[in-house]
């Protein structure tokens, strides 16, 4: 790999790596019954799961049962997290660039 792509790659996964934290974080506080109903595995009866971070684009359950995937607002999600990374992945390559030349 270039050295010079390492910055890029560090400030890219760890800015989506903290989307993807702050998506979980997001679920277990919109959902019913937290992380664990989201996932399945509590025991709670007619409890509505959310997912999305900033928008909401998935929710399940309830006492009448839906389920909704809205698609435009999950492919709205990945475009802010993959273009957040690209853009604090390029800002950490050009300051690390500049530490270079000095």
């Amino acid at each position: 790999m270039h050295t010079r792509f390492v910055p890029f790659a560090v400030g890219y996964i760890l800015t989506v790596l903290l989307f993807i934290l702050v998506t979980l974080l997001a679920a277990h506080v919109q959902s019913d019954c937290g992380l664990p109903g989201l996932f399945g595995v509590a025991g709670c009866s007619d409890a509505i799961s959310r997912a999305g971070f900033p928008l909401v684009f998935w929710e399940e359950g309830g006492f009448a049962y839906h389920g909704n995937l809205n698609l435009p607002a999950l492919l709205v999600d990945l475009a802010i997290g993959v273009g957040a990374g690209i853009i604090i992945g390029v800002l950490v390559q050009r300051r690390r660039s500049k530490q270079e030349v000095r």
